[in-house]
């Protein structure tokens, strides 16, 4: 009797294990079982963007591609206007995005080492009227006198810029053509990536190339700024950074990173020399010529 109560009790008892293993797969590992879910902005080239054709292209593209194949995981990639992409990560619906950290951002992730370190430069039209006091500013705060131009949801604008005049335009590429067009007297920017944007702006011939082959960016660093991947604290991915870091240091001994950046960069200090040429007959301020890639 005791043999066949036993039967029947693990008759109703096997099939309800089964039934519950996956369930308990599923909580132990869901995190590492799914993508790493990185949502960035889809407006600003030649970091992170969206072509004509739909494709997600960029220097940050290229190194997460490369560091997440390494790690073996699969990367998940969603880009949206910034302030949109910003609030989806906020609201817990992806695991990271790569930007500066802040006081604020702080509350909410943890950073990775520099995916790319930004020197921040004046950018002005050449005919501005004040071209020489821009070209000649050496902080951020030398800028007070002059109208700056900036991308909603720069948190690290927002944290530095204060009680200067600012004008907060809604994307990238509505911000760079604010400056051409002389809605602006300075935009804020890395000496490379916006040159680069630049360039691939006037090649293909955009309503507002003329103007934008009047801006030209300052000789001095006004700021160091380093930009990380940024992964939600409460994130099953959190505990990757040392990876990361690990893998992202190795594609710098092997030249892999410089690389990457050579693909995008690689004929900026050529254009910067011309425009020194250009330059000497008008603001005597040498631009900046040293091939260091930021």
């Amino acid at each position: 009797m005791l043999t066949l109560q036993i039967k029947r009790f693990l008759s109703i008892l096997l099939p309800a294990l089964l039934l519950l293993a996956p369930i308990h797969g599923w909580t132990a590992e869901a995190g590492k079982e799914r993508a790493f879910r990185w949502i960035d902005d889809k407006d600003y080239y030649p970091f992170i963007s969206e072509n004509d054709q739909g494709e997600i292209t960029g220097i940050y593209y290229d190194i997460m591609t490369e560091i997440f194949r390494r790690l073996e995981i699969p990367l998940k990639v969603d880009v949206y206007p910034w302030k949109r992409a910003q609030k989806l990560i906020a609201d817990g619906k992806g695991d990271g995005l790569i930007t500066a950290m802040t006081r604020k951002r702080s509350r909410l992730f943890l950073a990775t080492d520099p995916i790319y370190t930004v020197s921040e430069r004046a950018f002005a039209r050449r005919d501005n009227p004040r071209i020489r006091e821009i070209l000649a500013a050496r902080s951020i705060g030398d800028l007070k006198d002059f109208k700056i131009v900036e991308t909603i949801g720069s948190g690290w604008s927002e944290e530095h810029f204060k009680g200067l005049d600012v004008i907060w335009a809604p994307t990238y590429s509505s911000a760079i053509n604010m400056l051409a067009n002389g809605r602006a007297d300075v935009y804020v920017l890395g000496k490379y990536p916006a040159m680069a944007d630049l360039q691939q702006r006037i090649k293909k011939g955009t309503l507002y190339s003329e103007n934008l082959k009047k801006i030209i960016p300052g000789p001095h660093q006004l700021a160091e700024v380093n930009f990380s991947l940024l992964i939600r604290r409460n994130s099953p991915y959190a505990d990757l950074i040392p990876r990361i870091n690990r893998i992202l240091a190795q594609m710098k001994r092997e030249g892999l990173y410089q690389a990457i950046l050579d693909r995008y960069f690689g004929d900026i200090d050529q254009r910067l020399r011309q425009m020194n040429e250009e330059l000497s007959e008008g603001p005597s301020v040498s631009l900046p010529q040293k091939p260091d890639h930021e």
